[in-house]
């Protein structure tokens, strides 16, 4: 490797990283922004807006979903399966709204008041078979595998 092809690759490097580092700033603005707007926003108007971060697991015959929900209680939560996705949504109850609005915070970021959220699945479930459980503000939902596709070949008859 000669000395000029040495040089070019730490400029290039040089490069890559002024790039990434004035990205992870532009970022850094960007959620600061962010966190002044909805920290300044009326507490009349409801812009809490959240989409909780999804997992979902093959294990063979079922598919595991993990969605992180911190906050929000069984009773607050829906969650409708079907063949071919998952939809878990929450809301807060009237009475957690009265008491998180009572009280008298002087730093408040997180500011979601529910949440809809569809995961399309990678194949046919048994929805009738669904389980589910909420530990630590984190739900999980056990969703066993169809095993058969409901596809079926047709014949040309004439």
């Amino acid at each position: 490797m000669s000395m000029e092809s040495v040089g070019a690759g730490l400029d290039v490097e040089a490069h890559l990283k002024k790039i990434l580092d004035s990205l992870t700033e532009m970022q850094r603005q960007i959620d600061r922004m962010f966190r002044e707007l909805w920290r300044e926003a009326p507490k009349e108007v409801s812009l809490g807006f959240y989409e909780p971060p999804v997992d979902i697991e093959d294990r063979g015959d079922e598919y595991v979903v993990y969605m992180d929900i911190p906050g929000f209680s069984k009773e607050e939560l829906k969650i409708r399966a079907t063949e071919d996705f998952l939809e878990v949504s929450a809301e807060r109850s009237e009475e957690r709204r009265r008491e998180l609005a009572s009280r008298n915070y002087i730093v408040r970021e997180r500011v979601y008041e529910g949440f809809k959220r569809r995961i399309m699945l990678p194949s046919k479930v048994r929805p009738e078979m669904a389980r589910a459980a909420l530990r630590n503000g984190v739900l999980e939902v056990h969703l066993p595998k169809s095993g058969a596709a409901r596809e079926v070949e047709v014949s040309i008859t004439d």
